[in-house]
Formats: structure tokens, sequence, C-alpha cells
């Protein structure tokens, strides 16, 4: 990829702040690309950005449309899901698709095809004014075809010696919504990556086990995970996250790295779905093409 980038811009979940999206979309303008907006995306419907149409409508352009090098979600929130059966995921080519959080459902099925280059990155309505330089500047980079390299991090548990496989996951409650479905998560071989945000201790345990139950883990290489963001445990609770992860996690019997710079805080470093990576106790690392 170059600079000049024609980029469909859509909103196939959440609501936007019409301010917020305009001044990130000022931001990649001046990177040198051209967003190109959805015809539905200021629409409004309960709590989507439009209705089920709408929204399948725009999203079927951007991933199809000739004439466009990438895709990039206008935020999270909730709907995406919804559209899968109605997407031609087998026609999409070798554009960069980019999102996260709700976003991750799609990256997740155009990975498990092997189409497209998803990458989990900012949403264009918080990419100017919530997430940090490094994050701005690791999505740039993906843009013009760089690719990250190294996330810092700590071993929670497991064992120290490093692992490498395929990079895969995402937004933990978006995973586990998946089970049961066509599109149901595997992470077999793979380095699954996990973020949260805004959950109660027992639904993260709930959603935890949900994907350890259904054989969404079994036979990880490892265990990868960015911001946990929003938990309020009990005050008198003598354990916290750590611990948590710890007990759910660690049965897997894998080195299990966390505080990774990854998720819904200002910290979101952008990442391609699939990529080969290396995780070890100071990290993780995306190995070059």
């Amino acid at each position: 990829m170059h600079a000049g980038l024609k980029i469909a811009v859509v909103a196939p979940a959440g609501i936007h702040d019409p301010q917020r999206l305009e001044t990130s979309l000022a931001l990649i303008r001046s990177w040198g690309h051209s967003p190109q907006l959805g015809r539905h995306t200021a629409a409004r419907h309960r709590y989507t950005a439009g209705t089920r149409a709408q929204r399948v409508a725009d999203l079927r352009w951007a991933l199809t449309a000739p004439d466009i090098d990438a895709v990039w979600f206008t935020r999270g929130g909730y709907g995406t899901a919804q559209l899968l059966p109605e997407m031609p995921l087998d026609e999409v080519d070798d554009r960069l698709v980019i999102g996260f959080s709700d976003a991750t459902v799609l990256l997740w099925a155009l990975a498990q095809q092997g189409r497209g280059r998803p990458v989990h990155g900012p949403v264009l309505h918080s990419l100017a004014d919530h997430v940090d330089d490094r994050s701005r500047a690791a999505v740039r980079s993906r843009l013009g075809g760089g690719r990250s390299r190294r996330m810092e991090g700590r071993l929670l548990t497991g064992p120290s010696a490093p692992v490498e496989g395929p990079l895969l996951g995402g937004n933990l409650c978006m995973l586990a919504s998946l089970c049961g479905t066509p599109w149901a998560f595997r992470g077999e071989g793979a380095i699954v990556l996990l973020e949260e945000v805004g959950e109660a201790p027992y639904r993260l345990d709930r959603m935890l086990t949900q994907l350890v139950q259904s054989g969404a883990l079994a036979g990880v290489r490892g265990v990868a995970l960015g911001q946990f963001l929003g938990t309020r445990f009990p005050a008198e609770a003598d354990w916290g996250l750590d611990e948590l992860l710890t007990e759910l996690l660690g049965p897997l019997g894998v080195p299990v790295v966390t505080d990774l710079p990854v998720g819904h805080g200002a910290q979101n470093l952008a990442w391609d779905v699939g990529a080969a990576a290396r995780l070890h106790p100071g990290g993780l690392d995306v190995v070059p093409d």
C-alpha cells in the first residue's frame, strides 16, 4: 500500500459523533489519503448507524467496489455481526479493513477465509482525539505498507519460552458472541490477543469460560492480553485482574503475556490479523513479511 489510498468510510455498528469523525477525516486527508463516505454513514436507527439494509449496502460497497483501496470503520458499538450473513467475503480482494471492538467479528470472518487484509486498529471516531501519537503513527504507517514490530508487555503466567504463530483475536465479548455461529472463533495453533472494556469481573469470567469450554482456545500457542479497562472489583476483594485472568487462562498451560498496548484506551497499536508473531516474556513481536 502507498500514499494516496482511496478509503471507504463505513458505519456498520454504533452511531458516531459527526464532529469527531470529521476531525479524523481531516487528519487522514492531511496524510494524503482520500476518504469516501458510504451513502448511509450518517443514518440512524435505534442504537445503530442505520437500518440493517442500509449498513449492509454500505459495507458490501466498501468491501467489493473496485476503486476502493481500504475500508475503515467509523466506530464500534454493536451491529456488525448482524451483517455477516450478507457479506460477500469470498469477493474481497487484498484491501485493508481497519477497525476494532465490534469490527472484531468482520476481521475474524475475513481472516478465517483468508480474504482482505484485516487490521485491528483505531476506529475513525477516536483516531484524532482519543488514541495517542504512537497509535496514530502505527496506523498511518500501516496505510503506507508498514507493519508494527514490538509491543511491550509482561509475562502473567505460563512458560517463559517464546512461542510463535499467527496472531488472531480482538475484542473478548465479540469473539465469545460468535460461539455457535458459522463464524465461531478457533485459535488452534495461533497466538490469541484479547482486550475488553467496561465489563464486571464475573462477565470476564463468563466470556473466557465460554471460549474455553467451546474449544475456541484449544491448542493455542499463547495468549496475549491487551487492556482490560473499567473493570470494577469489590472494595473488600483481596484479588484483582491479574489473579482472575491467571485463574482462567493458567490451565491452558501456555504463555500468557499481559499489558500490551492494544484496546479501548489511548494506546491501541494497529496489528494485522493473521500476521506471523512471536510472544515472549517481554511482549509481542509482529514478524515483518
